[in-house]
């Protein structure tokens, strides 16, 4: 039986649309995926403009929506995804978008929704406020109320910040069961008990890990078999994105409140397993329902990528798990404009470079050279001009094992400093580390500096009207409720501005305007060291007795940055690290855990691939092949994420040890380019 908004979206609406937003929408397979009022899943490659596509979707929806009291869910993995979604639909020129917003709909992140919808008011009943969801600030709030001698076990067990995130609920015959870390079996020691109030305390005063929402969540669902039902009344409509990020214990409690085989539910889920990366984070184990899907196994497959040309899709397409066929579907006209970016206007010459143990240091150099001579000055010095040099394996190095790690390639390397594992020392180190960050988290950056104007209200001493610590939603609530939320909301995108330049006044102004809109009254000295300022070399400033060398082409800045001698920067991180980012040009450097990751592709490059994945294909015979390949099926799909970073660019780092002449001779005729990695010869005065 067809569902009642079968036929919703008519070919008509979708010329319409595209003719009133300057939409291309002649694709048919798009077009199909926008008709579709039936659940389906939807892989999508790397640049195939998946947000434009559900964007486009939720406004078709929008003008035709029928259901007064029902609405559409919209839940992302990420708050960018989140704003990046809810922004297409403010920009909009089709005013009706805008009910999207508000009631009955809802756009949030997973987290949110489960939160909203599910475990926050179970939580409620029981008498205790939300005060705050954050993993990060629990674990904190932990440690500082444990004694001196629970401390003291933790800081030897191991770092604090490690043990307490593995303090998890779990729901268990119908309550909720604290997990004390390092205590699987319960305990009568004082570090034990210590430990269980200190956590059972935060709880009461509403204070939560992100994954304890799932555990109240679920227990929320036994003990309300009607819930379910009501979900499924109020959202007929589920869109998911980001699927392939989507761990296992989110998508069974999903699955379970939107079944996919619920002939009432259109379940329409998009993202691409090819880069689902963050399996086993956190010890959590990846989704199947999505993740688990072969190619033909998908509804419908976005193939086109307006991220690269076809020559870089050649490059990227034998590294896809599920063997997907990319092609460019840049425009002639779109093809030009790229040429532009080159500096003789000619095709970009995706290199592999090839390193030994004593120019294993030289590599980004050799790397930088090869940008500077491909792209234009113009573009180099483009402000948005993106270089990245990124590997697998990028943890501190133990000089007595054999390792090789980002840090090998360059000594300053600091995985500490990367953006998922930032802690701020103060606001000012929060302020300067967002305006290096790209464009593109933007929405993280705002959550940064909101989560830092928080922590210093809590060592202020400032408290809400219940006399909790402020959240974000309950300070939110307090600036409106004083008619301060806007010129709030406008000191954050000073903070952020660019063009502000920070400097001693600037930074005292703003300080000044935060005191004023928070009524800070008697701050205490370590609030006062928090917001203080504190000058920080420049780029020009760094060392200036090493960088007025001339024979210096690389400089180390702040954060894994670079300096070229051409005066472009070059950024160094973790493959996790750069996920959804785009670059100019990326370098891909070989790293080691447990086996040389980029050795045991070189199969795929070749275009013998092997024969447990590809049975029609056979593998070739070298040691440890098929083991390799076996452990490796994770880090192919991060291969697949670098290899996709860049538009223009792609190169990659490989031993010389670790591949034959017959490899380079194939990677040669697969129109590869080799460079070989001279040391560069000592000048003697």
């Amino acid at each position: 039986m067809p569902h009642q908004l079968e036929g919703l979206i008519a070919r008509e609406d979708i010329a319409h649309l595209a003719e009133n937003e300057q939409l291309i929408l002649d694709d048919n397979k798009r077009i199909s995926i926008l008709e579709a009022m039936r659940s389906i899943d939807v892989q999508a490659i790397p640049g195939s403009g998946k947000t434009t596509l559900i964007a486009t979707k939720l406004i078709l929806l929008a003008k035709k929506w029928p259901l007064q009291h029902q609405g559409v869910c919209v839940l992302s993995h990420t708050n960018v995804a989140k704003e990046e979604i809810i922004g297409r639909l403010k920009r909009t020129k089709s005013l009706e978008a805008q009910r999207l917003l508000s009631y009955p709909h809802f756009i949030g992140t997973i987290q949110e929704f489960v939160g909203k919808f599910v475990a926050f008011p179970l939580i409620r009943t029981s008498g205790t406020s939300i005060n705050m969801v954050d993993t990060d600030i629990c674990v904190d709030l932990i440690y500082s109320k444990l004694s001196v001698r629970t401390r003291g076990y933790v800081d030897r067990k191991s770092q604090h910040s490690n043990v307490l995130y593995d303090f998890d609920l779990d729901y268990v015959d119908g309550g909720i069961l604290v997990n004390v870390p390092t205590f699987p079996n319960g305990s009568t020691s004082q570090s034990y008990i210590n430990l269980e109030a200190v956590r059972k305390e935060l709880i009461t005063d509403g204070y939560f890990f992100y994954r304890d929402v799932f555990s109240y969540a679920m227990m929320a669902l036994r003990e309300n078999s009607a819930l379910p039902t009501a979900l499924r009344q109020r959202f007929p409509c589920v869109f998911l994105d980001e699927m392939q990020d989507t761990q296992k214990f989110q998508d069974e409690l999903l699955c379970e409140i939107f079944p996919l085989d619920d002939p009432d539910l259109i379940v329409q889920r998009f993202g691409d397993p090819d880069q689902a990366i963050f399996h086993g984070i956190g010890n959590e184990e990846p989704n199947e329902s999505f993740n688990g899907k072969s190619r033909d196994d998908m509804d419908f497959i976005v193939y086109k990528s307006h991220r690269f040309d076809d020559v870089l899709a050649s490059k990227i397409k034998p590294v896809s798990f599920n063997e997907i066929p990319l092609k460019s579907e840049l425009s002639e006209e779109a093809l030009a404009i790229r040429a532009e970016s080159h500096a003789t206007g000619e095709n970009f010459e995706h290199t592999i470079l090839l390193f030994n143990d004593d120019t294993c240091d030289n590599v980004i150099e050799s790397f930088s050279q090869i940008v500077s001579n491909q792209f234009t000055e113009q573009r180099k010095r483009s402000q948005c001009f993106s270089v990245k040099v990124v590997g697998a394996v990028g943890n501190e190095i133990d000089p007595n094992k054999v390792q090789l790690k980002i840090g090998h390639y360059w000594a300053g390397y600091d995985k500490t400093k990367l953006k998922t594992n930032f802690k701020a020392a103060s606001l000012l180190e929060a302020v300067r580390y967002c305006r290096q960050s790209s464009s593109i988290d933007w929405a993280d950056n705002y959550k940064l500096l909101i989560d830092c104007i928080l922590k210093l209200m809590r060592i202020s001493g400032k408290h809400d009207s219940d006399g909790r610590y402020y959240s974000s939603s309950t300070l939110r609530d307090a600036l409106k409720e004083k008619g301060r939320w806007n010129t709030f909301r406008d000191g954050i995108y000073l903070m952020l501005n660019e063009t502000i330049e920070l400097d001693h006044k600037n930074w005292e102004d703003i300080c000044s305007l935060l005191i004023k809109l928070l009524d800070f009254e008697n701050i205490p000295n370590v609030a006062m060291q928090y917001m203080e300022f504190a000058e920080v070399p420049g780029p020009d400033e760094i060392d200036n007795d090493v960088q007025n060398q001339e024979e210096l082409t690389l400089v180390a800045l702040t954060d894994n940055k670079l300096r070229y001698k051409d005066d472009f920067q070059i950024e160094l991180s973790t493959i996790h690290g750069v996920k959804g980012e785009t670059h100019d040009a990326t370098l891909i450097v070989e790293t080691k855990n447990h086996i040389f990751d980029l050795e045991t592709m070189l199969p795929y490059f070749t275009g013998e691939l092997p024969s447990e994945d590809h049975p029609n294909r056979q593998l070739p015979e070298k040691p440890n092949a098929r083991r390799a390949f076996k452990q490796n099926k994770v880090f192919l799909r991060q291969l697949y994420v670098a290899m996709s970073r860049p538009k223009h660019l792609l190169c990659l780092a490989i031993h010389e040890d670790r591949i034959s002449n017959e490899d380079i001779r194939k990677l040669e005729n697969l129109d590869w380019h080799i460079h070989v990695i001279e040391k560069p010869s000592q000048e003697t005065n």
